[in-house]
């Protein structure tokens, strides 16, 4: 099982003694190397922030369970426990445990009485539905009354949307929630790449240094940001406003939930992830340096969640070394994104990167890439990019089973080896079994952490 299940997982108020026995219910894998166990442990506690947030205290407590127990129980196995390289990150996450311990306590009272007044609830249900039967009420209607909701509310006050049937509603009730939050969803479409909240705050620190867009990139697909004031036409004033607000939504008082679409291979649910249409090529110019040297480069795909979705809101490059068929984050880099991401309160949703010379697909080393990130979790995707080639791009994740738990457990080191399954990883954006849409006006930010 994933480490990070989410809340549509779970259709009903459990017990403490319930959440408990799903919390602990994730494998355990000492072939994974201890320090991506670590970053497991810090996406936990994001997740947990973020149910906890939007009023989830269940899955705010599964979580933050699940995070107790991986660093209490599970890294004890791990053959590098004693690595005096990671003793302050496993210092700092036994510390974090404390603070977990703090929050269960608060939290278990509101647990029980929600499941309290659940098993209350489902008993008058019971109760109305054997009257109802005996009066010859239509079955449909008692189906309507059930409790068995995505939170355990009457499901008549969720109002669920299908982003494959409707996509351009789903795109403008993301949008405006995003915009509630205060997260800036503004296009990153300047010819100088923006600082990241972390990086201005360290703007004038000899560490760390942010360059332009080199001028080959800014002159790919850009729109000039340079007019003839002479020649630049009258605006209507709403269209002079660079960030405008999607259309307002009916909103006739019900929660509003995206549909799940998608199962892993395993059934456990997927949910949307709604990506920028123009991420790719934005992502294509940023890396056109290193394109043309036939080095490859990748990006993160850092998401916010909205409403049982995932919305790409960021693209982070981080420090990284590449050759011709590969890259790689630094240390540093490491260490730099996931500050940021936990200081955006940001999920990892995967990664993008290109092949400058090979076709569109996932190498051997490429699944062992994704299988960190979708460990973290299990939305997370791919995306590649082989501008030479056609099919020029494609959007994957390993299948759950086999891929991601034979990738997991691989062992072999070398570049490029042989796997023996033979349906490692499939398609995220088909019609028949994706997660992934393309949200027509999703706009996202560039933040770019390499060092010249």
């Amino acid at each position: 099982m994933a480490l990070s299940r989410h809340h549509t997982s779970i259709t009903r108020p459990l017990s403490i003694q319930e959440i408990v026995a799903e919390a602990q219910d994730f494998e355990f894998y000492v072939e994974r190397p201890l320090q991506s166990w670590l970053r497991s442990a810090r996406m936990l506690l994001t997740e947990a922030g973020i149910c906890e947030s939007e009023g989830n205290i269940q899955m705010a407590y599964l979580y933050t369970y699940r995070h107790a127990e991986l660093i209490l129980s599970k890294i004890s196995q791990h053959p590098d426990i004693k690595n005096p390289k990671l003793k302050n990150d496993i210092s700092f996450a036994r510390k974090q445990v404390n603070e977990d311990l703090v929050k269960l306590e608060r939290w278990k009272p509101k647990i029980n009485e929600d499941h309290a007044k659940y098993v209350k609830a489902a008993q008058r249900r019971r109760e109305d539905r054997a009257k109802l039967e005996q009066q010859r009420i239509e079955d449909a209607k008692l189906r309507r009354m059930s409790l068995d909701s995505l939170d355990g509310s009457p499901i008549e006050d969720i109002r669920s949307l299908n982003p494959f049937e409707d996509r351009q509603l789903p795109v403008d009730i993301a949008r405006q929630e995003l915009l509630r939050r205060g997260v800036n969803n503004s296009a990153t479409n300047n010819t100088r790449r923006p600082l990241s909240i972390a990086a201005r705050d360290r703007e004038h620190s000899d560490r760390y240094h942010y360059p332009a867009v080199p001028s080959k990139e800014a002159a790919l697909n850009w729109k000039s940001s340079i007019i003839d004031t002479d020649q630049r036409p009258t605006l209507p004033p709403k269209l002079s406003q660079p960030n405008q607000v999607p259309p307002k939504i009916a909103d006739d008082g019900r929660k509003v939930m995206f549909k799940i679409n998608a199962h892993t291979e395993g059934g456990d649910p997927l949910r949307t992830v709604f990506l920028p249409p123009t991420l790719r090529q934005t992502f294509l110019n940023v890396a056109d340096k290193n394109t043309a040297r036939n080095f490859e480069t990748c990006g993160v795909l850092c998401a916010t969640s909205v409403s049982n979705a995932l919305i790409i809101s960021h693209l982070v490059i981080p420090d990284q070394t590449s050759t011709s068929d590969t890259c790689d984050t630094t240390e540093e880099g490491d260490v730099e994104l996931f500050d940021f991401c936990d200081k955006e309160n940001l999920l990892v949703c995967g990664w993008i990167h290109t092949h400058p010379s090979q076709s569109c697909f996932l190498s051997s080393r490429d699944v062992h890439t994704s299988s960190g990130y979708q460990q973290m979790l299990p939305e997370a995707i791919a995306i590649v990019c082989a501008p030479r080639h056609n099919p020029d791009w494609g959007i994957f994740r390993l299948t759950d089973p086999p891929g991601l738990p034979a990738i997991l457990r691989c062992t072999e080191q070398g570049l490029f080896h042989p796997h023996s399954e033979s349906n490692i990883y499939t398609d995220a954006n088909s019609q028949e079994h994706g997660h992934v849409v393309e949200g027509p006006g999703l706009k996202f930010k560039v933040v770019d952490l390499r060092k010249q």
